[in-house]
């Protein structure tokens, strides 16, 4: 551990504090994902294309808004440098070996649980409007070829790469290690904000608590960011990948 990662000098969040940290971005976009969505229906263009921009215009901007802040403080200048944590560097074999492990155990807990989620998804989130439920592929039917490749290539570069980046550095990087003195809680707490954040989709609570939680002990656990920004990215732009390609067959 290094010592400026030291919990005893890493600055802590009290736990309301986080958990508005934690929310807060994901709210912004959820209020502008519902107000550009009409706009987007006015143009020919599907929802998704709607929540993307939110991300885009609103989400992004918060969180590496908050962090450029924080790191104006700490150094005077727009930087990163003491406020993104974990940045030790395991060896590349350790690394491939810590990244196709996690990969396997999450991909295996998530299968297991996607029952679970889609029984509650049936149960307590059947009066959502249809169009919320961005990853149902039949809304996708009413859209021309030439609509879907746009939306969907812009996903993948949106949620696919830029968000899950940034998102590691402000969730597990800079939120994390602030409220390292639970300890080995530590990470069901951030995992359970970060479900928490997801407010545009809440039926999917389970998936990306499970997601986050174990994001978060791998970077506790090796104490390198890295890992688990390559592991939220790799996962997130296979999905979109998949989307693209309905996309194509259509």
């Amino acid at each position: 551990m290094n010592k400026s990662e030291s919990p005893s000098i890493t600055s802590q969040h009290t736990l309301l504090q986080s958990f508005l940290l934690h929310i807060t971005p994901g709210t912004l976009a959820t209020v502008a994902f519902i107000a550009l969505k009409p706009i987007l229906d006015s143009v020919g263009y599907p929802p998704l294309l709607a929540f993307l921009l939110a991300i885009l215009l609103i989400d992004l901007p918060v969180l590496l808004g908050i962090m450029l802040y924080e790191g104006d403080k700490l150094n005077g200048r727009l930087s990163l440098n003491g406020v993104v944590l974990y940045r030790e560097k395991v060896s590349w074999g350790m690394f491939a070996l810590v990244f196709i492990g996690a990969f396997v155990v999450v991909y295996l807990l998530i299968t297991l649980i996607t029952p679970i989620n889609t029984f509650l998804t049936e149960r307590l989130f059947s009066g959502l409007p249809k169009w919320i439920f961005l990853e149902e592929q039949s809304q996708y039917l009413a859209y021309t070829k030439n609509i879907l490749v746009i939306t969907f290539t812009f996903q993948l570069v949106v949620t696919g790469i830029i968000l899950p980046w940034a998102e590691e550095l402000y969730f597990r990087g800079y939120l994390l290690p602030r409220i390292s003195r639970y300890g080995s809680w530590t990470p069901l707490i951030g995992g359970l904000f970060f479900g928490l954040y997801h407010s545009w989709q809440p039926f999917g609570f389970l998936t990306v608590f499970l997601l986050g939680t174990a994001l978060g002990y791998i970077v506790m656990w090796k104490r390198d960011i890295r890992l688990s920004i390559s592991l939220h990215v790799f996962a997130n732009v296979f999905a979109r990948l998949a989307f693209l390609m309905v996309a194509l067959s259509m």
